[in-house]
């Protein structure tokens, strides 16, 4: 997938670099958005994107923000921008374009971001939206803007109905709500893929190492969304291989002292790494308990073998296969 960059000058230019090589002037069907989550809502858009352009012949393309507006600048993201590229590639789009959340492209009124980007940059013939899809500044665009755009143009737009689920329409804002609940099961649902978190194995204090239940412990990136804190049934993506887990997420309050922000502390069933340094995926499958402090560590340990027990009794039982696509 190539990706595209840009910056957007004080005239309305772009200045735009792929990073790599590619098509340049190709027509494409180009499906608009933000895709936090890339949940099933999302994933129709992308499917009725494929569509148009295996109809008409044209490349694909997927539009995105590389930071999250101010808004959701702090632990609000189900999906990070590496993590939405990762995820985007894997669907076989040909082309992702990224524009930065500013000050000057939240200042573009939708007609200029129709014809600046869209139209210029994109070299979109097919524009692919959700129905409430809304752009420009102060939101003013639409869907009905959209089409009349179109039109004179010879752009064709495409308004995908919503997804819905239990008689809900699909929802970044409904994903969010789950995660702050603990409900990863709904969030894979809807996402068709579980919550991740992502980064380096840090080496903390070694206590589970100590009681026997030796962990790798990895930190939430700040603008990522925080669960409920508490204790989950897991998955460990490690080499392209994934693991059986069980996962603790929050402030550790019956051993931390010091530390001041949140940790994912995995458990791997059955194996024995050095994970250190090394790059890890933690996916949550299940809310087990909530997080709580205990009155000894010797309490703590007997709570952590009953956890042991009932997560692993759920992945003996699980059928359901953990996608993983977008995290190698």
């Amino acid at each position: 997938m190539n990706v595209w960059n840009c910056v957007i000058n004080q005239d309305n230019q772009l200045i735009s670099t792929p990073s790599s090589a590619t098509e340049v002037t190709a027509d494409r069907a180009v499906a608009l958005g933000y895709f936090d989550g890339v949940h099933l809502g999302h994933q129709k858009i992308f499917s009725t994107m494929r569509e148009k352009a295996a109809e008409l012949g044209l490349r694909t393309a997927v539009q995105t923000f590389d930071n999250p507006p101010a808004s959701k600048s702090q632990n609000s993201l189900i999906t990070t921008y590496p993590e939405r590229c990762g995820i985007v590639s894997a669907w076989g789009v040909d082309d992702l374009f990224a524009l930065p959340f500013n000050e000057r492209v939240k200042g573009m009124s939708a007609a200029d971001f129709l014809n600046v980007c869209v139209k210029g940059w994109m070299h979109a013939r097919v524009v692919v939206v959700g129905q409430d899809y809304r752009f420009g500044r102060g939101r003013a665009g639409d869907v009905t803007l959209l089409r009349d755009w179109g039109k004179k143009n010879g752009i064709e737009v495409v308004a995908v109905e919503p997804e819905l689920f239990e008689g809900r329409r699909i929802s970044s804002t409904w994903v969010r709500e789950l995660i702050e609940d603990g409900d990863v099961e709904k969030v894979e649902t809807l996402l068709d893929h579980p919550l991740a978190y992502t980064g380096f194995v840090e080496k903390g204090q070694q206590l589970g190492r100590k009681l026997g239940f030796p962990t790798a412990n990895i930190r939430i990136e700040k603008q990522k969304m925080i669960p409920k804190f508490g204790v989950y049934a897991s998955a460990y993506l490690y080499d392209g291989k994934l693991y059986h887990g069980l996962t603790n997420v929050g402030m550790r309050p019956t051993v931390n002292k010091d530390d001041d922000t949140p940790l994912t502390e995995t458990m791997i069933f059955n194996e024995h790494f050095q994970l250190y340094g090394t790059r890890g995926t933690v996916f949550l499958l299940r809310f087990i308990r909530p997080e709580k402090h205990f009155g000894s560590i010797d309490e703590l340990k007997e709570q952590m073998k009953k956890d042991q027990k009932e997560v692993w009794q759920y992945h003996t039982k699980r059928q359901k296969t953990v996608r993983f696509e977008g995290y190698m």
